[in-house]
């Protein structure tokens, strides 16, 4: 929206709805507004420090968050509250579509792709995109810094920078990965040289290396090279062979064509049309999207030949069958639900069970079981990724993934082998889903004890969508209301939360969390004592009562559905596209979710919507991406 035009919408949001300058509006919008918001944003009125009648911008990015934080809300129903009056679904549609079509411009049937970043390979990419390039497994971790993350995620390129230390760990490496690859005796060199010794002729000679270090270099640059590039490369080989091939092919795993995932506009721009991107950069952002990874052979030829998209429904098929696939759980669900440091929280295991002893403790819950922990959450999301499964299976799932350890850490009986294998739950099993599973019980515990605000947040942030404000500074601890009091943590969580400036997102948190109180800080299920008995019911800021934690399943699996579907949408479009969304994203949002709402919908056909989504397969016009890039910092 223009600068010019910010006093309409002042105007329009004043409360004067017979000023005629609405009057090229649909007469049932500005009533809607003033008939739901008003009270609390309006006519003076500035809850939460919103107003719609004095909202004053500093930027143009600040309007299209504040009517994306608008849109949001209305999509999850957190406005208006559940204890005021509320639209019908089709008076909240109509707000949601007044919203998308004015104060942000949004066109459906032009949908703006987005900015495209410029994306360092990240540590996971890197090793694997090495150990496919060259056979040879790089331990990054033992040598490269840790990636900073955005958004949940160390794919967003605005944080993958490029330090000193990196461009210093890069060329050590690269000299490294060569030399053990190259080496005569190794078995490595017949994949990367695999004609064997050059011809004695110079010229045949010459043309045998520079085959070699094409084949190498658009593998690993994953394009075509250009003549310029090839001939210098060669220029590095002249002399001795074997020092020659490894001279080249360091140049090319240090350059900034192999280190980062820059895509070059190569169509001309068309008004009013977004360019579509080029097959060998929709190879790598596919690739890496489900496999963390270069593209193989299979993709690059069909990227050679233009047939990339004609044969788009196939080449999904076979990557999702490939077992390269589980880097995909690996690596966007260690990020989503935070299982990769499942192995690193820190716990007392003292604390929380009475036991003094380590070997005790050690026998009670050993390192092992973090593991397979870990692998419990990620195996069910290749389950019902794999099996075509709905998305809200990862809650409801009666059945889980578990090694004969981790089941008799649970209470199951007749699991047996170390291996993990898919095992049905009893009939009333405490345990559903992902809410039942150690990784995310362990994760979100305090040290010594469970915390139902870190599960509360957890679940707001990661399944609803709907994450609550940061906490404000200097906020005692839990423990702390007490006052040598023994309380149950229900008492505590009231007291600690009696402040009405923490009163309104406590009541969107704790009783999510306080539904988990039957789960220990390390994931163990436990009767509460018959003198002390729980009260695990509550009610989400929507309206609905739970009394029990599968009651509150259920709820977020149909009633919350689509705040499931939105947030699950959201988080894997972000990890797919390496940057954070914002407002021009909400058509692309509406037909991820449009895609697991649809009979037949699941969790197979939301990865299949974002790889085929406007910001997957296409970028803006050069001249609009130029005009829409970011300012510098």
């Amino acid at each position: 929206m223009r600068w010019q035009n910010l006093g309409f919408y002042w105007v329009l949001f004043s409360g004067n709805v017979c000023s005629p300058v609405l009057s090229a509006l649909s007469p049932e919008l500005p009533p809607l507004f003033q008939e739901f918001c008003f009270d609390c944003h309006g006519d003076g009125s500035k809850k939460g420090g919103v107003s719609f009648d004095h909202t004053a911008f500093t930027s143009p990015e600040d309007q299209r968050k504040f009517w994306f934080d608008v849109w949001r809300n209305l999509d999850a129903e957190l406005m208006p509250p559940s204890d005021k009056p509320r639209p019908t679904t089709e008076q909240r549609a109509t707000l949601q579509a007044w919203v998308e079509a004015n104060p942000l411009h949004l066109n459906s049937a032009q949908p703006d792709p987005g900015r495209v970043t410029i994306r360092r390979l990240n540590r996971e990419e890197y090793r694997n995109t090495i150990r496919d390039l060259t056979g040879v497994d790089y331990p990054v971790q033992e040598h490269f810094p840790p990636d900073d993350t955005g958004y949940g995620f160390d794919t967003i390129g605005d944080v993958l920078n490029l330090s000193p230390i990196h461009l210093e760990k890069y060329l050590a490496a690269a000299k490294e990965i060569v030399a053990g690859a190259l080496t005569p005796a190794n078995s490595l060199r017949v994949h990367l040289v695999p004609e064997g010794p050059p011809p004695l002729d110079p010229k045949e000679r010459a043309a045998y290396t520079e085959s070699i270090i094409r084949s190498f270099a658009q593998k690993a640059l994953r394009r075509p090279v250009d003549a310029v590039t090839l001939s210098r490369l060669c220029a590095l080989a002249d002399g001795d062979f074997d020092q020659g091939l490894r001279d080249a092919f360091a140049a090319v795993l240090a350059s900034p064509r192999f280190l980062f995932r820059a895509e070059v506009q190569t169509a001309e721009d068309k008004p009013g049309e977004n360019a579509q991107v080029d097959e060998f950069a929709l190879a790598s952002r596919l690739s890496y999207f489900l496999w963390s990874s270069m593209p193989d052979m299979e993709l690059w030829n069909l990227a050679q030949k233009g047939q990339l998209r004609s044969q788009w429904e196939a080449q999904l098929k076979r990557m999702l069958a490939d077992p390269k696939i589980e880097r995909f759980s690996r690596n966007f669900v260690g990020q989503w639900l935070q299982t990769r440091d499942t192995e690193a929280v820190p716990i007392q295991v003292n604390a929380i069970l009475g036991v003094k002893k380590r070997e005790e403790q050690d026998k009670i819950f050993p390192f092992k079981l973090r593991h397979a922990m870990r692998l419990e959450t990620e195996m069910l999301f290749s389950y019902v990724l794999r099996q075509g499964l709905p998305s809200e299976e990862l809650l409801t799932a009666r059945y889980s993934f578990l090694t004969s350890g981790l089941a008799k850490f649970y209470g199951l009986a007749g699991v047996t082998g170390s291996e993990v294998r898919k095992v049905q739950l009893p009939e009333g099993s405490h345990r559903q889903g992902i809410l039942g599973h150690g990784s995310f019980l362990l994760l979100t515990s305090n040290p010594t004890r469970t915390s139902p605000v870190k599960r509360g947040l957890f679940l707001l942030e990661n399944v609803l969508g709907t994450p609550a404000p940061p906490p404000p500074p200097n906020i005692p601890p839990l423990e702390g209301v007490a006052e040598g009091k023994k309380l149950g943590m229900r008492e505590m969580m009231v007291l600690h939360r009696s402040e009405a400036l923490c009163a309104s997102c406590h009541a969107r948190m704790d009783p999510l969390g306080l539904a988990l109180e039957n789960f220990n800080a390390i994931g163990q299920y436990h009767e509460p004592a018959a003198d002390k008995p729980l009260d695990l019911s509550g009610q989400l800021v929507t309206g609905e009562k739970f009394q029990t934690l599968p009651e509150l399943v259920t709820i977020l699996a149909t009633s919350r559905r689509h705040d499931f579907y939105r947030c699950l949408s959201e988080k894997m479009l972000t990890y797919a596209l390496g940057r954070g969304l914002d407002a021009t994203d909400i058509p692309h949002i509406k037909r991820l979710v449009e895609a697991q709402e649809k009979p037949g919908g699941n969790l197979m056909a939301l990865v299949k919507a974002v790889t085929e989504s406007v910001p997957f397969q296409f970028t803006r016009p050069m001249q609009s991406a130029i005009a829409n890039a970011p300012a510098p910092r």
